[in-house]
């Protein structure tokens, strides 16, 4: 799988007939459009741009959204116009997307499983992508767990860290193996992947999740809560476990954010995941060369553990 690997160069650009710029076989139109005004460099983030980036980190990209549901937010006239979220294929759609049927839904789910199909959505203007948390092509069945460290705005970052960190401790107590990821926001994003196991669906994985993030707010009530309450926040880290459900979505690694400077959601070493860290350093112009150079998450392919056997761990500490 391609997390083992460095993303490869871009494929070979070119153009169509009428001289539009041609991006792993799919036509641009209107290719220097901005789409955020600076990737904090000053400079705009065209749809030519957008497209080269994941046509560049696709090959990192794809194994953590392929063959699953994957919602898009996109802007057409960039982060400062309307945007809208699109979950489901579309008529006329390009036939670069591929579609995944899900039980109690008639209408296909959009899913990408190609380099082409993300040149085919920089082509929509698909800022964000957010897949399913599910197994590759099993929707009903957990592949990862994802923890969502919110924190309220007088939180400072340094904060958000540790609390990954003791997200990590906690996870890996129980024989869960552990990633870290900037969100492309303020927050961080600590990622487990699971084994397949048609034993376990999204109920057991939500309660687990839940009573991870509940054990860790009563021992640190000062720092951290686990209901979203805005009032109950001031100050405190909002351990987010609501993404641990069917048809829950979190962002994708590498997936770029609709918002000012073009920051994306980077995968990161734990060594990386200290004081200090700015999520906003890793925007589409620093991340591919950063991800080739670091090298993180290079063994998620080989670290998914059971949940069944991790939920047992948990109920026999949580009775001691």
């Amino acid at each position: 799988m391609a997390s083992k690997k460095s993303p490869g160069r871009t494929p070979q650009a070119g153009r169509s007939g009428r001289g539009d710029p041609l991006i792993a076989g799919i036509v641009l139109s209107h290719p220097e459009k901005p789409l955020w005004p600076h990737a904090m460099d000053g400079k705009p983030v065209t749809k030519l741009d957008l497209a080269c980036y994941l046509a560049e980190v696709g090959s990192w990209m794809l194994p953590h959204i392929s063959k699953r549901p994957c919602s898009l937010v996109r802007a057409p006239d960039g982060i400062a116009g309307e945007r809208f979220f699109q979950r489901h294929a579309m008529a006329g759609g390009s036939r670069a997307f591929a579609q995944i049927k899900v039980a109690g839904d008639r209408q296909p789910y959009l899913a990408i499983d190609t380099v082409e199909g993300l040149a085919a959505a920089a082509q929509i203007a698909a800022l964000e992508f957010h897949p399913w948390n599910c197994q590759p092509g099993k929707p009903d069945t957990p592949g990862r767990l994802v923890f969502d460290l919110d924190p309220a705005p007088d939180t400072a970052f340094d904060d958000v860290i540790t609390a990954a960190r003791e997200i990590k401790e906690r996870l890996e107590a129980v024989g869960l193996q552990t990633f870290c990821k900037t969100t492309g926001g303020k927050g961080l994003h600590v990622v487990t992947p699971l084994k397949a196991d048609r034993r376990m669906d999204w109920a057991a994985a939500k309660t687990f999740a839940h009573a991870l993030c509940a054990s860790l707010a009563h021992d640190s009530p000062e720092k951290y809560l686990v209901n979203m309450s805005k009032k109950a926040r001031r100050g405190k880290i909002f351990l987010d476990y609501l993404r641990n459900d069917r048809m829950s979505t979190a962002v994708a690694p590498l997936s770029p954010r609709a918002r000012e400077g073009a920051t994306v959601s980077m995968p990161l070493n734990w060594s990386q995941v200290k004081k200090g860290l700015d999520p906003k350093t890793f925007t589409i112009r620093t991340a591919p060369g950063l991800l080739k150079r670091s090298k993180p998450w290079k063994d998620w392919c080989d670290s998914a553990q059971s949940l069944a056997r991790a939920i047992g761990a948990f109920a026999r500490e949580d009775s001691r």
